[in-house]
Order: structure tokens, then sequence, then C-alpha cells
């Protein structure tokens, strides 16, 4: 099989950066870890012999999702707001508070904080020296002290304080810290269990449109009749990437063409539907985006929702920012299911910029942004030699021994003329239960003819003895 010259010695010469960092998803003894990491704090005690009673991994799932159903607000919305409360709280504590091996939440700052959360107001006291009544002097430890307003629901019904004293090994809770603030803390894990009477985890919330909206009213009518409208031509391409309670998040790449339209109203467009899985439940969805001009008239949207696996048919729209004009697609998806423990990956991203970028804490979900690396969206991923080709991607379900995960990454390029593969990537790293590892690689474009090409990305996972490989079609000008 021919090789173009150069490119062989282009790939020797070049640097490949390949980020791997940690990012939301599954395994290790993850039951283990969420019962003595995650949630010790919360669970009562009835509640963990039930747990530890258990036999399978099956059991221990159902227990959990039902946990959090019973200390959600809202049963059956589908964003719990206190779980997701809890682990951000738990993730500043252990950045903030963790000493050595032992981390945040066990500290005494580390509880208060789980328990109530970040305080209205804060004051330090210097450390004082102080006359005894016997003669001689003592000195009192500096102090940090946490000013919170009332919480009636945990006996505190006036504005209260929380006293850390500067002891030896930093800030512990002062040993004159009222009872009634300890009983608090002991009496917390009770207390926000909402619904203590379900048996069975609530459907999970769906969404539904108004009806009487414009949007609800064209989705309702599209439905039944199925007749697609074009007045703004759109086209779109799907991308999979993990959700949580088990859903995969279904985002849509979109491209417009705005020729012979206001271009002033494309500014601002909406994208809505409904999806209809196999079994027949359905979800509606709305999303409000303002496109990015990428050539002449052509603008580029993303937007998705999460889902539940398996074949769906999604009913989608589009409007402009008047609502003049709309148009009205059906399509056929087969979506991934990313939480059945096996090994697997995200819809393989292709962009000619991936650049580090931190998402501000309110961002919504955006396929191309991967924990510290976000890529630039190109449609039909087409690029000119002068690119760099930038993959980016999430690996699903690696196995943990001993904490730690064993990958090998390989990397192809193909054609009917070509056929190399790029550099290895191995992966050793310590993981935590429930992350898991985006990759990713830059390759020159110089080197290769105008033409079509195959990138195909195979991960080995040697914990588990499994692989998985997954490709996309690229051109090159």
């Amino acid at each position: 099989m021919r090789k173009f010259s150069g490119f062989h010695a282009a790939l020797m010469l070049l640097s490949f950066f390949v980020f791997v960092l940690m990012v939301d998803a599954v395994e290790k003894d993850k039951h283990e870890y969420w019962l003595e990491e995650e949630i010790a704090l919360l669970i009562t005690k009835a509640e963990k012999e039930e747990f530890l009673s258990l036999n399978t991994d099956e059991e221990r799932e159902k227990f959990i999702d039902l946990f959090w159903a019973k200390r959600n607000p809202t049963p059956g919305a589908e964003v719990n707001e206190f779980k997701e409360e809890w682990y951000r709280r738990l993730e500043y504590v252990n950045k903030n508070y963790t000493r050595g091996p032992k981390k945040g939440w066990h500290s005494d700052m580390g509880r208060v904080y789980m328990f109530f959360g970040p305080p209205s107001q804060t004051r330090a006291t210097a450390p004082q020296v102080r006359q005894e009544a016997m003669g001689g002097t003592q000195q009192d430890p500096g102090a940090q002290i946490w000013i919170y307003q009332p919480m009636p629901d945990l006996g505190l019904h006036n504005p209260f304080q929380v006293t850390f004293k500067e002891y030896q090994y930093g800030f512990d809770l002062d040993f004159q810290t009222p009872q009634v603030i300890r009983r608090a803390m002991e009496i917390f894990p009770d207390v926000v269990i909402f619904n203590p009477d379900i048996k069975e985890v609530p459907t999970r919330f769906r969404f539904r449109l108004d009806e009487k909206t414009f949007e609800g009213k064209k989705i309702k009518d599209f439905v039944a009749s199925e007749n697609e409208v074009q007045n703004i031509p759109t086209e779109w391409t799907p991308l999979f990437t993990q959700a949580e309670n088990n859903l995969t998040h279904t985002s849509f790449l979109a491209k417009i063409d705005g020729s012979g339209l206001d271009k002033k109203k494309l500014k601002e467009m909406t994208f809505f539907g409904k999806l209809r899985s196999a079994d027949g439940q359905e979800e509606d969805f709305i999303k409000t985006v303002e496109p990015e001009k990428i050539k002449g008239d052509t603008y580029l949207a993303v937007f998705g929702v999460p889902a539940d696996p398996g074949k769906s048919t999604y009913f989608l729209g589009v409007t402009d920012k008047d609502k003049e004009n709309y148009s009205l697609f059906k399509s056929e998806l087969d979506i991934p299911d990313f939480g059945d423990g096996k090994l697997n990956t995200s819809t393989l991203i292709l962009s000619p910029e991936v650049n580090r970028s931190s998402p501000p804490d309110d961002e919504e979900f955006n396929p191309y942004q991967v924990g510290q690396f976000k890529a630039k969206p190109r449609w039909g991923n087409v690029f000119k030699p002068s690119e760099f080709l930038g993959v980016l991607f999430q690996v699903y379900n690696a196995k943990l021994v001993d904490e730690k995960v064993s990958l090998k990454v390989e990397y192809f390029i193909s054609s009917d003329e070509v056929n190399y593969k790029l550099n290895v990537q191995n992966i050793n790293e310590n993981m935590e239960p429930g992350k898991a590892f985006a990759c990713g690689t830059q390759v020159p474009l110089n080197p290769l003819k105008p033409g079509k090409y195959t990138f195909k990305a195979k991960v080995t996972d040697s914990n588990a003895s499994a692989s998985i490989e997954k490709t996309v079609d690229f051109h090159v000008e």
C-alpha cells in the first residue's frame, strides 16, 4: 500500500500533545467509595446496615437511586438540587480543608460546611494572652468564626455562629460549641430525607412544551402530520456523551443556511422538539441559542437534551428570533448506552482548534467542552492542509485495579492510499471512582493530499481485557 512521502517524517518531528483529564463518569469498587467517601456524613445507621447487606451490584444501584430519590426536594424532577449541592460542597471541602491523607470532609470545618453550607459572614481573631485568676497567664488560640442565618428545620431558630479554635493541627470546633449546634449536625441526615415513605424511584420528570406556545403548537401539529417544513434550511449531526442517571446527552450540531433570510433575525434562534423512545416515552425540549456565523451566510449552533438510550424518534424544530420563519424535521436515532458498565467512548470530536478553556460554573452542558479543553465546532469535518486535526473524546467505564486505570490509546489515519498508525498513548493513572478519562491528540494535515480519510481511535483496557474502536471520516481540501 503506497504511503505519502514525508508523512512519517512529519509525524516524527511533530511533538504531539495528548491531554488526559478527569471528568464525570463511572467505575472502581464505586459502591464502596460511594459509601465511605461520598455520603458517609449523610447516610443513616439503618440505611448503612441495609446497604452492607446487599449482595449484587444491581441491588446496590437500586439502593443508591432510591437513596437520592428520598432526598430529592422535588420527587421525580430531572435535577435533584439537594444531590447537586451535596456534591458541590463535597468537592469544595476536599479541595480546601484536606490535611495530608485526611480528606476535607473528615475535618470539623469540612463537616460544618457539608451540613450548614457556606457561612453568610466570617471573621477571625488572633491568639491572645489571658490572665488567670490565681496568677499566671494562659494563651487563647486564634479563632475562625462562621456566622449563619437561622435554620429552623435543624432546630436553629436564631442567627448562630460556629467557632473554630486553632489547635495543634489546624482549626477544630471550639470545645464550648453550644449543644444545639452539635445536635443540629447530628440530626441533619434525618432532616434531609424529604420523602421517607417512597419505596420506588419515581419516574423521572419529563418536560412538556406548553401547547399554547408557538413551539408547542408547531410540534403538536408536526407529530400528527409529519409534514416537514424547510423555511430555514437546516442540517443536523448528532453527538453522544454520557449524562447523569444512566441517560445519554444527545447533542446536535446544526448548520443553518441564511441565504435570503433576514440576518438580524438569525442572531437568536430557538431549537425545540419532542423525542419519543421505542417504548413510547416522550419528552420535549426547547433551547434558545446565538448561532455562530462561520462563512458567508452559514451559521453553526449547538443544542441538546439528555435522553434514554435506545432507538428514538426526534421531531425537531427551529425558528428565528421573531418566529416568522421556521423549519420542522424528523430524525431516527439509535442512542448509545454509556451506563451499562462496558468500555466505551463518546462521539469523536474533530476540530481545527482545541484549547484550554475553563467553563463558567453556570455554563450549560456543551459537548465541545471537556474539562479544561474546548474544541471549536467544524461542520462536515472538512479541513485545509494548513490546519491541524484536533481530536477530543471521553473514555467511559475503564476498570480500576488498585485505584488505577491501565489504558492504551491508539490513533490511526487511513484512506485508499495510506494507512498510518500514530503515536500510542499509554495511560496508567490513579483515578477516583465516578470519573472518566478524556483523551485527544493533534495531527498536522499538511503532509496529506486532498481527499477523504478516516480517523480511528482504539482504546484497550488492560485491566478488563476489553477494547473499543470509534471512527470518523474527514476531508482535506
